[in-house]
């Protein structure tokens, strides 16, 4: 089967949809598809040894990249004569017509949860332009629950049209220690959160004021280490965190190369994923995996996919935030527990499963 990927935006596994992008056009390919991928220019190298047609380089500005995602790829895409064509960052771009039957995968509806998460402009091609084409779209994949009832509630997408699709885990490979000597770390002596440093919906001040409230005790044993690259807001954050008491115990990595995941996940004490709304969360069952006790904010896809793994809490209550952590760095038998539980949780979710149900999608829908 002829697949057409648009693998629009992309930035090099730094964000969850980039990863799911790499990883539905590895699971696809292993599945035996011809692919065929549109990329961003400068995104073209990430899929060496597949049929790729990058964007113009001028089309590299968001304005510009978005118009012509919408009015210009459908053309190329028609030309292509593809089986159908999957949008997997669905919540950024779009077509304005469908050149074949197109399959839109919607990660998550935030600019509804979190207050100012974006400007100004693109809320409003959030919010008033992309759900229209949206709705016009063959059939729309939600990553979990949370995100198929808000393409009823805001944009208005049939019932019908929506397949809930929860996202793989993600196993990296080809491991290359050191990381936790580049930053003085012992193991079991960090809380680790994985997020892009991104203010305010990540959540991260919330988070450092939880841990400024926990005992002296355990503030003088753990570090908080934060791993994610800068990204709107950041700058608040580091500001925080940098007049914060606990400044000394704070340690921002900047993004964790896959190559060194699984040593930052395996030594962590604790994982928490405080994030005031995800559509998914792959970093939760990542660390579930590597036997890593986790807390999440009992929102949005989080508790969800945490309920009964981890501890949840309030994103937006630092009291709950540090009473969870407390608990999980205090009490071994709930350590223990969520540890069962979490791995349990982990290995339900597959991406080729995933890629399996994308080509069910297309198939059932022409044998109706």
């Amino acid at each position: 089967m002829k697949i057409l990927i648009s693998c629009i935006p992309f930035d090099q596994g730094k964000s969850g949809i980039s990863v799911y992008t790499a990883k539905i056009v590895e699971e696809l390919s292993r599945l035996g598809h011809e692919l065929v991928l549109f990329t961003e220019h400068d995104a073209a190298d990430s899929f060496r040894g597949f049929n790729v047609i990058p964007l113009p380089k001028w089309t590299g500005k968001p304005l510009i990249s978005m118009l012509y995602h919408l009015f210009i790829l459908p053309l190329k895409v028609k030309r292509q004569q593809c089986d159908f064509c999957i949008i997997a960052g669905g919540n950024r771009r779009a077509f304005s017509y469908m050149p074949t039957f197109t399959i839109t995968v919607v990660h998550d509806l935030a600019q509804y949860h979190v207050a100012e998460k974006y400007d100004p402009l693109r809320m409003f091609y959030l919010k008033k332009v992309l759900p229209t084409f949206v709705r016009r779209t063959s059939a729309v994949v939600a990553i979990s629950r949370s995100t198929a009832l808000d393409l009823e509630r805001f944009w208005k997408v049939a019932p019908e049209k929506i397949h809930i699709n929860f996202n793989g885990l993600t196993i990296p490979s080809g491991q290359h220690p050191g990381w936790l000597n580049r930053f003085n770390l012992q193991p079991g002596r960090y809380i680790l959160y994985l997020s892009r440093i991104q203010h305010p919906g990540k959540n991260h001040v919330n988070l450092i004021k939880a841990f400024e409230m926990l005992p002296e005790q355990l503030k003088n044993e753990y570090y908080l280490v934060l791993g994610g690259a800068d990204w709107d807001g950041a700058t608040e954050v580091h500001r925080y965190a940098k007049n914060s008491d606990c400044a000394e115990r704070i340690i921002f990595t900047d993004f964790i190369d896959s190559t060194n995941l699984e040593e930052a996940y395996r030594n962590a004490a604790v994982y928490v994923f405080p994030s005031l709304f995800e559509g998914f969360g792959l970093s939760l069952i990542e660390a579930m995996h590597y036997e890593v006790p986790c807390c999440c904010s009992d929102n949005s896809s989080l508790g969800e996919i945490g309920r009964d793994a981890a501890l949840l809490f309030n994103p937006e209550s630092p009291d709950e935030i540090a009473a969870a952590l407390k608990r999980i760095l205090s009490e071994n038998e709930l350590r223990q527990q969520l540890i069962a539980a979490g791995k349990l949780r982990a290995a339900e979710f597959s991406w080729r499963e995933h890629a399996l149900k994308l080509v069910q999608i297309y198939e059932n829908s022409h044998r109706s």
